[in-house]
């Protein structure tokens, strides 16, 4: 079961790309409605909140990528889009994993 607890949130991140860009057509609020669902399926389901933040490195790899060899811009304004709310999803459940963390130390102490 492990296993299950390292593919389920990668499966999660790469939905929410997918979706976004194939089903809401990169529209603003659905896109940014698919990305903030993550925060609590993570925060609830205690997944890594680093994953978020390694695929936005990923997509910024990829931003620079389209933009360097194909010179297409629009392509790369949206893994740079896709970018900037994985990292706000990352970010806010690090920043949530951090407030647990401290309340257990309190806890001890």
């Amino acid at each position: 079961m492990k296993w299950l607890r390292v593919i389920v949130p990668n499966v999660l991140v790469v939905a929410s790309i997918l979706i976004s860009h194939f089903v809401f057509h990169c529209e603003d609020l659905s896109t940014f409605i698919a990305f903030m669902i993550l925060i609590p399926i993570f925060a609830v389901l205690k997944f890594d909140g680093r994953i978020p933040v390694a695929y936005a490195i990923f997509m910024l790899i990829l931003a620079a990528a389209v933009l360097g060899f194909y010179n297409d811009e629009n392509l790369a304004n949206i893994f740079a889009i896709y970018a900037y709310w994985l990292l706000v999803v990352g970010v806010i459940c690090l920043m949530i994993e951090y407030v647990r963390e401290q309340r257990k130390i309190r806890r001890r102490a």
